[in-house]
């Protein structure tokens, strides 16, 4: 195949994601599962808050894959497809430092970060400068892109807040990125960028059900486990329906439907940055899961009741987020369903740990069910 830059025109072509894109999220399923493990050590607001930096970073290198992914088909050209499989272990060597990136672990963390996410910006840029359309939203973007993972070398040299400060401002600055690349054309797949972001839903997801496997595996099954597996599942169940009931179809429409600058800027708000409080809420459920499997008797801990909350808020926050890109408004039941979880989790210390969760379930369900009608009723996307 040639090795030729793709055009705006060529992004039309469907294409879905490849082999060597699925090879490569394996390192982030692991991934996954270390920030999950990572909030599990340290469950409070401080640990989850540094949790949440070092998740949003990670998000970032998986973003700027899928990106120079949708532009380039990486696995058909030689010298695109060498660099990922040379990249893959070294993301592994960060991947596998996660849990403890703040302490002993920070250099491999950050040198492996910054080593990944220079490369997969120099290879983007090969293509997106030869462009003459493409050139100046990928020089407003790296300008301050390459900043990032500057920030997070810098910040493994320091201790303590100075290191949390370094990373939080990378965070920070990959936003702040994105944000500046808005008025200028980026050549996005929209079958391929919505199919990898759905991707990464079930990759989230999956760790939901490995975390209950996992727990049960290690006690062994008895009426009790068997129950609060069932509770736990069920929740994960109706989070894949909330998704894939409406995201996947409405987002692949409406791209299709962009064009020029406005393609960029729907992919960047709708997936980017709408994807990342779903995966982020699933990872939190995830921790949840850990804990109520191997005790499904009594209470939730504080924590648990906590981050269960916060799981729910940034899920149903994340939908509220692409409905209102979407459509501009807000669906009722979805801004209900945070208060109503946040009051069960606060009863968490009278009711028992498997009725608040099952509760929960039974609030995603009717959350859905009522969106779904209504979804129905007024179809954006034309029926297949």
């Amino acid at each position: 195949m040639s090795d030729a830059a793709p055009t705006i025109d060529g992004a039309e072509a469907e294409r879905h994601a490849t082999n060597l894109e699925l090879f490569l999220d394996l390192v982030f399923v692991f991934a996954v599962t270390q920030i999950a493990s990572m909030i599990s050590l340290h469950p409070s607001a401080g640990g989850t808050a540094r949790a949440f930096v070092v998740a949003l970073l990670v998000w970032w290198q998986w973003s700027q894959f899928t990106w120079a992914g949708s532009a380039i088909d990486l696995q058909s050209m030689a010298r695109t497809r060498v660099l990922v499989l040379a990249l893959i272990p070294v993301t592994l060597l960060m991947t596998i430092a996660i849990p403890e990136a703040y302490h002993d672990t920070a250099i491999w963390f950050a040198g492996a970060y910054f080593g990944v996410q220079m490369l997969v910006l120099g290879m983007q840029g090969a293509f997106a400068l030869v462009d003459a359309v493409t050139r100046p939203a990928f020089v407003r973007y790296a300008s301050f892109a390459i900043v990032a993972p500057a920030l997070v070398l810098l910040g493994a040299f320091f201790h303590g807040h100075v290191r949390e400060g370094l990373w939080a401002a990378a965070a920070c600055t990959n936003l702040f990125a994105g944000l500046r690349a808005a008025k200028g054309e980026w050549v996005i797949n929209p079958v391929h960028f919505a199919e990898r972001h759905a991707l990464f839903v079930i990759i989230a997801l999956g760790e939901v059900l490995v975390a209950a496997g996992a727990s049960a595996a290690d006690i062994g099954l008895d009426r009790r486990t068997v129950l609060a597996i069932i509770v736990a599942v069920a929740v994960a169940c109706m989070l894949w329906w909330a998704y894939f009931a409406f995201i996947p179809e409405v987002g692949e429409y409406r791209l299709r439907e962009a064009t020029g600058a406005e393609r960029g800027v729907l992919a960047r708000d709708l997936y980017t940055f709408g994807h990342f409080p779903l995966v982020f809420g699933l990872v939190l459920y995830a921790v949840v899961v850990k804990h109520l499997v191997p005790h499904p008797n009594g209470h939730l801990s504080w924590d648990d009741r906590w981050l269960l909350g916060l799981s729910v808020t940034f899920f149903v926050g994340g939908l509220l987020i692409i409905q209102y890109r979407v459509v501009r408004r807000l669906a009722p039941e979805r801004l209900i369903a945070i208060p109503v979880a946040a009051g069960l989790c606060a009863l968490g210390n009278v009711l028992p740990a498997l009725v608040v969760v099952a509760a929960v379930a039974v609030t995603y369900s009717v959350m859905t069910a009522i969106t779904w009608h209504r979804y129905r009723a007024n179809r954006l996307v034309p029926a297949r």
